[in-house]
């Protein structure tokens, strides 16, 4: 699947979220390629595009986090619903990925919440 600048179809983050400072982050341990994995997202439902040569931000109504390809893994940041926490977490563990998430709070001071899957 060729994934583009201009983005494939699907849902965009709702305006109310799109104003926040980004207050989520994490890792994902033993995933594909930021290219496969941005794709596996896209078939699950989820809007992708490419933000770089090497990385894709990925996004629904609720969640929009760029994905980053490191030399020994892949890290993601971005803005996520805070009462959708999990589900973020659930949409990671559906495409078999380990993770590490944590929700920060508005002023990025501290972690209010941590997954790991």
């Amino acid at each position: 699947m060729e994934i583009t600048s201009s983005g494939t179809p699907g849902p965009r983050l709702i305006d109310e979220l799109a104003m926040l400072d980004n207050n989520v982050c994490g890792s994902l341990h033993d995933a594909p390629p930021v290219r496969h994995l941005a794709g596996s997202l896209v078939t699950a439902g989820w809007r992708a595009r490419a933000s770089s040569w090497t990385d894709f931000e990925v996004e629904r109504e609720w969640v929009r986090i760029e994905l980053q390809q490191l030399p020994d893994g892949v890290i993601f940041s971005g803005v996520v619903d805070p009462s959708r926490l999990e589900d973020l977490g659930a949409a990671l563990a559906g495409l078999n990925l380990r993770y590490s998430i944590e929700l920060w709070n508005t002023d990025r001071a501290e972690v209010i919440r941590e997954l790991r899957g």
